[in-house]
């Protein structure tokens, strides 16, 4: 039996991490994986949440390319060289069959390190926009998979193929609970139309600032909605100071800093209010959950706009620009979304429509594939 020795690299925002974790979740329960590591960048998110789903982690001293000129932009590339170097020292010490890597600057180093070294590696785009490390690295990869198909036409590979596996998730989202059982775990009322509101595991502090004045409001309308709230670990006190004992106490309003599973407030809500992160984009399409995206306006190449507009182009969600984001234009359209049953309804189907629920064991396979086309090779060699 082949026997699969793997790396995984991605790191620096949940839509690099999050992918590889999801892969990492088939790869872990594969007994013809001997060996899964994840290599990323020390100190960073990536860091603890790998390690506290029990993956051995190396941490690389490495950052991103700075955006403006300075001496930080000066010094980063010996930074990176020297990144590369230890990401050798580490490959040759792991000796994997196969390197995937997810996106963010915590992946280069490992990805440059492999490609020096003759390892084969894949490489996974969440984003309709690519990433700069993706595309530099794309070329040469035995493997291109894709989250979004707007992708295909911004990367190029001279050596693979390239694939539309939709972005990988965690299996509680693909095994959603009932409604019936979301709504007994976190005390709502399953009759009632619910919206979530979420900037992310931070917070969006945008967001926050156009829901707290909207939050009264939307708790006085007819039909009344329930609204869940998910303010940010790093925001949730000062929104609890900022609003109204009344509000706090309202039996249809839920605030919360953190879901560590986010997936039972989306087997609740007929509508989700967010960012369109990759990850989220890909949460919704699994779950089916209409949207009203908030797209980041400052995210690397605006790909959060890109994401949105390109959901919004197949009719499962709509968009409201942050520079349009007021109190008013946030109550006007959730409460405009929620009594317009038919438009959800559609909305509904279109985003199940871009649900890749198999996306993550998809990619274990391909990447497996990769391993063993390797090792086949290698015993050609020797033989």
């Amino acid at each position: 039996m082949v026997q699969h020795r793997i790396v995984l690299t991605g790191g620096g925002t949940g839509g690099h991490i999050y992918p590889a974790l999801a892969v990492a979740e088939q790869l872990v329960e594969d007994p013809e994986v001997e060996s899964l590591l994840y290599i990323g960048a020390r100190g960073q998110p990536e860091e603890k949440l790998a390690r506290d789903r029990k993956l051995e982690f190396v941490g690389l001293t490495v950052s991103g390319l700075p955006r403006k000129i300075s001496w930080k932009l000066l010094g980063w590339p010996g930074e990176m060289l020297s990144a590369i170097s230890q990401a050798k020292k580490v490959l040759r010490l792991f000796r994997p069959t196969v390197v995937l890597g997810t996106g963010g600057y915590a992946s280069a180093p490992p990805l440059g390190a492999a490609s020096s070294l003759s390892i084969p590696y894949a490489i996974h785009e969440p984003d309709a926009h690519p990433g700069l490390v993706n595309r530099v690295f794309a070329r040469r990869a035995q493997l291109v998979s894709l989250g979004m198909e707007a992708a295909a036409d911004r990367l190029k590979t001279s050596r693979g193929r390239i694939v539309v596996n939709g972005n990988p998730v965690r299996k509680s989202f693909v095994r959603l609970l009932n409604r019936d059982a979301a709504c007994a775990v976190l005390g709502l009322d399953m009759s009632l139309k619910t919206v979530l509101i979420t900037g992310g595991s931070q917070g969006a502090r945008a967001v926050n600032e156009a829901l707290i004045p909207a939050l009264p409001s939307l708790l006085e309308s007819e039909p009344p909605v329930q609204i869940i709230h998910q303010a940010g670990e790093r925001n949730v006190q000062d929104v609890k100071e900022r609003l109204d004992r009344s509000i706090l106490q309202h039996p249809r309003y839920l605030l919360r800093g953190y879901f560590e599973d986010l997936s039972i407030a989306y087997a609740v809500c007929d509508l989700a209010v967010c960012r369109a992160g990759a990850m989220t984009v890909a949460e919704l399409a699994v779950t089916g959950t209409p949207a009203l995206f908030i797209p980041y306006p400052y995210a690397a190449a605006d790909h959060q706009t890109h994401n949105a507009r390109f959901v919004a182009s197949k009719d499962a969600a709509a968009v409201l620009p942050q520079s349009s984001l007021t109190p008013q234009s946030l109550r006007d359209q959730v409460l405009g979304l929620l009594a317009d049953d038919e438009r959800l309804k559609q909305m509904r189907k279109q985003m199940q429509s871009l649900g890749k629920p198999q996306a993550a064991n998809d990619l274990a396979n391909q990447v497996k594939e990769v391993s063993a086309a390797y090792q086949a090779r290698a015993r050609a060699v020797v033989v």
